[in-house]
């Protein structure tokens, strides 16, 4: 009992500590997010500028099915724009997989990474066209 009254004092102090200052909750809870799933889990802006993308997302995908580990990432990329993205998607991919892979430190746990492509149509959201690559971890980081 007495361990969880501590731990609640501990989280309101920090709470109110932090709730001054709305910029100081975000990137105190940033920094645990980033501590948990690794620096470098997001995308850097490098990647965004690449592609001249609106926005990211990752997703992370560890099973193990009949004793077999399928670890993976999928980094998706809304609405790019730049004329490299338009004319050599898949070169444009690649480089994307391999400035993930410099800056996310967990990288060594997976075994393929997925750069998804998405498109949208500005006049209609549900029109949306997506292309996906898949490199092999192992591959990107010689």
């Amino acid at each position: 009992m007495m361990k969880k009254s501590h731990l609640l004092l501990f989280i309101s102090l920090t709470f109110l500590f932090f709730s001054c200052d709305g910029e100081s909750v975000m990137k105190g809870m940033f920094w645990g997010f980033n501590k948990m799933m690794g620096d470098g889990i997001m995308p850097s802006p490098e990647i965004l500028e690449l592609g001249a993308f609106e926005r990211a997302e990752v997703n992370i995908s560890k099973t193990t099915a009949d004793g077999e580990n399928e670890n993976f990432i999928e980094v998706r990329l809304f609405n790019g724009k730049s004329e490299a993205l338009a004319f050599n998607q898949e070169n444009t991919a690649r480089r994307c997989a391999e400035i993930y892979a410099k800056g996310y430190s967990k990288i060594e746990d997976f075994d393929t990474i997925n750069i998804l492509f998405v498109q949208s149509d500005p006049f209609n959201q549900q029109n949306v066209a997506m292309t996906s690559y898949i490199f092999r971890v192992q591959d990107i980081l010689e």
